[in-house]
């Protein structure tokens, strides 16, 4: 697949990771612009990138996101849902027409894959740790009902566990940009053994 260019949507608290179902809450003119142009499109073409924005930037690794449902409110704002999709690399970022942040990102930038058999070992360990972590903070039968729903692939298991970590953004951003899957899951133990609690609750 060659270059393409998307709208970019940079966030102070989301990090995208691949199955995860975002909502978001759309205010500002130029995202409310994005959503009316993305709407207009045919809906296999309805994708923008969400970035981390943090106080030194944007950080050059992100997600694609497919714009599933939008809602438009009397006040011209918008409640819609994305899903995420691979991750992707943020090459060049300027202001274009419209005033939308654009992207010039390599598509796809894919988690390195490793033998199913040791993905499914390090997402087992990265699960019990995870129900360890939870212990005394979710529903016991909850939580066994959501996971026993996930998908066979580990790396939509590994997708549930990032975004239920009790961890900062940058933290969560460091599992996005890990090399590969593995990596991705062993990261996850760690900072589950680190007991790296922020103050806001986790997503689901």
């Amino acid at each position: 697949m060659g270059v393409k260019r998307l709208p970019l949507f940079p966030l102070p608290e989301t990090v995208v990771f691949p199955g995860l179902l975002i909502p978001l809450y759309i205010f500002e003119e130029r995202y409310k612009q994005m959503v009316r142009d993305l709407l207009a499109q045919s809906e296999e073409q309805r994708r923008f990138v969400i970035t981390l924005a943090t106080q030194t930037g944007i950080r050059e690794v992100g997600g694609y996101v497919d714009l599933l449902a939008a809602s438009e409110n009397p006040d011209g704002t918008f409640n819609i849902v994305c899903r995420g999709g691979e991750r992707c690399r943020v090459e060049g970022v300027g202001v274009f027409e419209k005033s939308l942040y654009q992207t010039t990102l390599d598509i796809p930038f894919p988690l390195a894959r490793r033998a199913r058999s040791e993905e499914i070992v390090a997402a087992w360990d990265a699960m019990e740790a995870f129900r360890s972590y939870m212990t005394g903070v979710a529903d016991p039968q909850a939580l066994e009902e959501a996971i026993a729903n996930l998908p066979d692939d580990p790396l939509y298991q590994a997708s549930f566990l990032c975004v239920n970590l009790r961890v900062p953004a940058v933290d969560r951003q460091a599992l996005l940009e890990a090399p590969s899957l593995v990596d991705r899951l062993e990261l996850a133990q760690t900072l589950m053994h680190q007991g790296s609690f922020s103050s806001g609750s986790a997503e689901a």
